[in-house]
């Protein structure tokens, strides 16, 4: 076989070969959302005040951030980490059995993106759990083309005195913190 043939066939067989994995190996890596710039801004828009629940009753709040770059615009796409005191794996605080233990969290994270292609709000709370709605602070979630991303708090009714702390980032510098009560009556200091 004339060897000058080959190396002609074989160099654009290399080219395109190189092509299609690249292409194939950029289609498999999965969505990795850029952080916010330095310089940006997260805001809560809608941040907690003290409230008081009725005892047995349960109150989902939406919270919204909104993250801005440096000049102020709004920006999609990118990583909003929402961290809940009283809503972590191990944050067993409420004694729902009477034994003195805590066995129960407190406040509870809900990814309003969870039911199955519906806003978790439109879904009735008893349905959130089988939907895999509830979850663990810290949240990661993207901000949509407002430049907004969402959280529900779940506040139960049980709750007495409990001074919590909502704080939003963006992994790059900017937080905005909202402190809150939750009570059932007006007896707490």
């Amino acid at each position: 076989m004339n060897k000058p043939l080959l190396g002609f066939a074989l160099f654009p067989t290399i080219i395109v070969l190189t092509l299609i994995v690249g292409v194939i190996g950029q289609g498999c890596a999965g969505d990795n959302p850029p952080f916010a710039p330095f310089g940006s801004e997260i805001t809560i828009l809608n941040p907690i005040e003290g409230i008081i629940i009725p005892p047995l009753t349960l109150e989902p709040i939406t919270v919204e951030a909104l993250v801005t770059d440096p000049d102020g615009l709004p920006l999609n796409d990118v990583r909003v980490l929402f961290s809940l005191s009283f809503s972590g794996t191990n944050s067993l605080v409420v004694d729902t059995d009477g034994d003195g233990l805590g066995d129960a969290r407190a406040l509870q994270l809900v990814d309003p993106d969870a039911c199955g292609g519906v806003r978790c709000e439109l879904v009735p709370i008893s349905q959130w759990f089988g939907l895999d709605a509830f979850v663990d602070s810290p949240l990661e979630k993207l901000t949509d083309d407002r430049g907004v991303a969402d959280v529900i708090i779940l506040i139960s009714g049980d709750n007495r005195c409990i001074d919590a702390t909502l704080t939003v980032s963006t992994q790059s510098g900017a937080v905005d913190t909202n402190d809150f009560e939750v009570n059932q009556d007006d007896d707490c200091p």
